[in-house]
């Protein structure tokens, strides 16, 4: 599932940013080379029994505390992918439905062993609400912080490749628990079914052919936070994990997500579009198909 965004038409800011969400699949590949500034992670609990991961740094393991802060930062960022209002097309009819569409969709990636979600922390800027065009309507009432406390800002997953060594690994131990709370998702009324379908099944097909189907990946920031590193740094240590791990990592990523990938060593490979006369603008969106080659590997000659 793609992200979304649309042409700003909140407050004077410049989305040159840097939204992206994306799908990334990785493959089998035949030495690793890890970044000088990537140390070593193990997990706490259980470090003897997964394998060494990249230290997470400035990053932290997303846990279900954290889902109604990253359900703001994912609508007020994927807001300006080109994805959002090809498939968001009643998002300012039914704001709530798309927060807690966010709300599912990271809550799954956090409690699943077959993925990882990390984030990314900042001090709070006040203002930031009016840094986003998005309409942003939780379903739950979340505490102001004050200025400059320190809240997330940025958040990535991943999911890993098949039969992974690393699977329960990336779970915050909190959420290790069999009791948890419930994300339903909303009811999907700020939706197109019909476009979104259509990119999906196009996507779907990219991934079947460039990536064998193997890692899904979003990476988002708040635009209040853009053009401080966040997003990069949340990429790198993506690519440190498929270095270790010896795999290439493809994604699928919209103009500014794409901009963000090449400039870290991602090479296009593809462009996948949708077309539609269909309803009430946009009636085409338009997404790159990339992937990451580490010198280990074969593919790295893109």
């Amino acid at each position: 599932t793609l992200l979304n965004l649309s042409v700003h038409t909140g407050p004077t800011f410049n989305p040159s940013s840097f939204i992206i969400h994306s799908i990334t699949r990785i493959t089998r590949i035949t030495r690793i080379t890890l970044p000088r500034s990537i140390k070593p992670y193990q997990s706490s609990s259980e470090s003897m029994s997964f394998p060494v991961a990249p230290a997470f740094g400035a990053l932290r393991l997303a846990s279900l505390r954290d889902v109604p802060r990253i359900a703001t930062v994912a609508t007020a960022g994927f807001f300006y992918s080109p994805v959002f209002p090809w498939e968001r097309r009643f998002h300012r009819d039914f704001p709530t439905d798309t927060f807690r569409s966010y709300e599912k969709m990271f809550a799954d990636a956090i409690i699943s062993p077959d993925y990882v979600a990390l984030v990314v922390e900042d001090s709070h800027d006040p203002a930031e609400a009016e840094k986003t065009g998005a309409t942003i309507k939780p379903d739950v009432k979340i505490p102001t912080p004050k200025a400059g406390d320190p809240v997330i800002v940025g958040v990535a997953t991943w999911k890993l490749q098949p039969n992974s060594t690393r699977r329960g690994q990336f779970i915050a131990p909190e959420d290790s628990s069999a009791v948890r709370h419930v994300f339903d998702g909303g009811l999907g009324r700020d939706k197109s079914p019909f476009h979104a379908d259509m990119l999906d099944e196009k996507c779907d097909a990219a991934e079947e052919k460039y990536f064998e189907g193997h890692l899904v990946d979003m990476v988002v920031v708040h635009p209040a936070y853009w053009r401080r590193g966040h997003g990069t740094c949340l990429v790198e240590w993506g690519k440190a994990l498929a270095d270790i791990d010896r795999v290439d990592q493809g994604v699928i990523a919209a103009d500014m997500g794409e901009k963000l990938y090449t400039s870290l060593g991602y090479g296009k490979l593809d462009d996948v579009r949708a077309v539609s006369g269909d309803g009430p603008p946009p009636h085409e969106v338009q997404v790159g198909v990339l992937r990451y080659s580490g010198p280990w590997s074969a593919g790295a000659e893109l």
